[in-house]
């Protein structure tokens, strides 16, 4: 049996990878955002002492940019903290001709919720948008229930060695 846990390089490539996108969006708008306090604050943004183009100019930028920039970061961030800290709880654990996925579905202050999935038989294996789907005898050990697929986050290492294990199969 191997184990496969949470590897953070692996998150930022695959699964976390809409996450950084957006921040790094949005982070210059809050920068943007800063500075129109500060310029507001000091007295340079007056009617009287910039042109009107550029006010303008600065309006729509914070219309369109910095305002739903305030919004998004704090949200992605939290989203992202939320779903690194669920990923870091669980697991894989890897058999010879099984694959068992320890899966935190919520988390209260310490405690998680834990679904075990469990699949044998694996036909194939796909890799979209982030994530790893297998295709095989999917059952879920908590509830009872089954499936044909099961959708794996890619942020675990050696994540390789579930296709591999498809191919052999």
């Amino acid at each position: 049996m191997r184990t496969l846990v949470f590897d953070n390089s692996v998150y930022e490539d695959g699964a976390g990878r809409i996450y950084n996108k957006i921040m790094s969006w949005t982070l210059p708008g809050l920068i943007l955002a800063t500075l129109e306090i500060a310029l507001i604050n000091t007295g340079i943004l007056r009617v009287d002492s910039v042109p009107p183009v550029l006010l303008k100019l600065i309006g729509l930028l914070t219309v369109i940019y910095v305002i739903p920039s305030i919004f998004a970061f704090p949200t992605v961030w939290f989203l992202s903290y939320g779903k690194t800290r669920l990923l870091k709880t669980g697991s894989i654990d890897l058999y010879k001709k099984k694959i068992v996925y320890h899966q935190a579905a919520s988390m209260t202050m310490a405690t998680p919720r834990m679904v075990d999935w469990s699949v044998t038989q694996l036909k194939r294996v796909e890799k979209k948008r982030g994530c790893y789907i297998l295709y095989g005898a999917v059952t879920n050990e908590t509830a009872g229930g089954s499936d044909s697929q099961l959708r794996i986050p890619a942020a675990f290492e050696d994540m390789h060695l579930i296709s591999e294990m498809a191919r052999y199969h």
